[in-house]
C-alpha cells in the first residue's frame, strides 16, 4: 500500500474512481440534485487542475488505484476510496499521510465534510466549526460541515548527528521494511533484497560508499537518548569540494511524523555549510515518496527545475526522480 503523487496520464482513472464512489454512496445520504452537483464538482478538468499543480495523491494497491486525496495547502479535500475498499483502513491512511505533509507548514488542517466522511473525521479528531451551505438545481440546498483539527507538536528530544559506526547498520536494517523501503532509500545501489547489515559496512567501510576520492564519504547517523533515529550519508561531487550531495537519508519508521527528519537534515546542512565549506547542498528524492519530499522542502530545500525527467527503471516500474538544492545563505 503506498500514497504517491498523481501524474496526468493518472487523471481518468482518478476522475472515474471518484465518480463511481459518489454514484455508489452518495444517493444513500442524498437528494439526486446533490448527488449530481458533487459528480459535477469533481470533473475531469478540476481533478487534472489539481494534479497539475501537485495537490493530488493516488493510493496503490497491487497495482490498483484504489483511493485519492488532495491537498491544498492546509485543506484536504477529494478523501475517497472505491466502494469495494472502504472500512479496511484506508481512508484514515490517506488522510493520516496528507496530514503528516500538512504538518510540516501548519498547525491546523481544515475540511469540507460530506456525510458519508463525518463520521470518519470525528474518529480522526476533527471538530465541526461552522456550516456552509450549496444551492444546487431545482432549489434543493446542501449543508454542509466545515471541520477543523489542531496538529499537536509533539515534544521533540534532545537529537546529535555522530559519524556512523559498524553497529548502526543492524539498526538501519530493522527500518527498511520491504524491497520497495529499499529501493526508495537507496535506489540501485544494493543488489537483491534483503540486504544484511554486512552489506551496508561492505559498502561503507570496504568500499567507501562506491566513491573513488578517499577523503570523499561521511556516514552520519543521527541519535536521541535511546539510540539512532536517522542515517544518511554526505559526499563532494565536484573536484573544487563545493558541493555536497545527501543520500541514503533514513529515519526510524516508528519516528515519522515526530519532526526528526526535518531537523537530521538541518543539521547535517549546518555541518556541510559550517564545517566541510559546501557552497551548495543537493539530494534526490522519487517522485512517489511525498513524505520525504515535503520534509526536504520543510528543511530549505527547493526542487530544481530540469530540462528531461531523471527516470529510473525499478521493480519494474518507472520511478521519476526530484532534484533538490539548498544554497550557502
Amino acid at each position: 500500500m503506498e500514497l504517491m503523487s498523481a501524474k496526468n496520464h493518472d487523471a481518468q482513472q482518478v476522475y472515474a474512481l471518484v465518480q463511481e464512489t459518489i454514484k455508489a454512496v452518495y444517493p444513500k445520504y442524498y437528494l439526486k440534485e446533490i448527488v449530481d452537483m458533487f459528480c459535477e464538482f469533481h470533473s475531469l478538468n478540476n481533478i487534472l487542475k489539481d494534479i497539475e499543480t501537485g495537490n493530488t495523491y493516488i493510493l496503490i494497491e497491487n497495482e490498483e488505484i484504489i483511493g485519492t486525496g488532495t491537498k491544498n495547502e492546509n485543506h484536504i479535500t477529494r478523501v475517497y476510496v472505491l466502494p469495494g475498499y472502504q472500512k479496511k483502513g484506508y481512508g484514515t491512511f490517506i488522510m493520516k499521510q496528507l496530514e503528516e505533509m500538512i504538518r510540516e507548514k501548519y498547525d491546523c488542517v481544515d475540511i469540507d465534510a460530506s456525510l458519508p466522511a463525518c463520521r470518519l473525521y470525528s474518529k480522526l479528531g476533527y471538530q465541526t466549526v461552522d456550516h456552509g451551505i450549496w444551492e444546487c438545481k431545482n432549489g434543493v440546498i446542501q449543508v454542509y460541515e466545515i471541520m477543523k483539527k489542531q496538529l499537536i507538536k509533539k515534544p521533540l528530544a534532545q537529537l546529535i548527528i555522530r559519524p556512523y559506526k559498524p553497529k548502526d547498520a543492524e539498526t538501519i536494517i530493522s527500518w527498511i521494511k520491504d524491497e520497495r523501503a529499499l529501493r526508495k532509500w537507496s535506489s540501485d545501489r544494493y543488489g537483491a533484497y534483503p540486504i544484511t547489515a554486512k552489506d551496508i559496512n561492505y559498502k561503507y567501510l570496504k568500499c567507501n560508499g562506491d566513491c573513488e576520492e578517499p577523503d570523499n564519504f561521511y556516514p552520519i547517523t543521527a541519535v536521541d537518548a535511546n539510540g539512532p533515529v536517522g542515517h544518511l550519508i554526505m559526499r563532494y561531487t565536484d573536484k573544487a569540494k563545493t558541493i555536497i550531495r545527501l543520500g541514503f537519508i533514513i529515519v526510524d519508521d516508528s519516528k515519522r511524523g515526530m519532526g526528526y527528519g526535518k531537523r537530521m537534515i538541518q543539521m547535517a546542512m549546518r555541518y556541510a555549510f559550517d564545517m566541510l565549506k559546501a557552497e551548495k547542498i543537493t539530494l534526490g528524492v522519487f517522485d512517489n515518496n511525498p513524505s520525504a519530499y515535503y520534509c526536504y522542502k520543510a528543511a530549505g530545500f527547493n526542487e530544481i527545475p530540469m530540462k528531461e525527467d531523471i527516470i529510473l527503471e525499478i521493480l519494474g516500474e518507472k520511478w521519476k526522480c526530484i532534484e533538490l538544492e539548498a544554497n550557502r545563505e
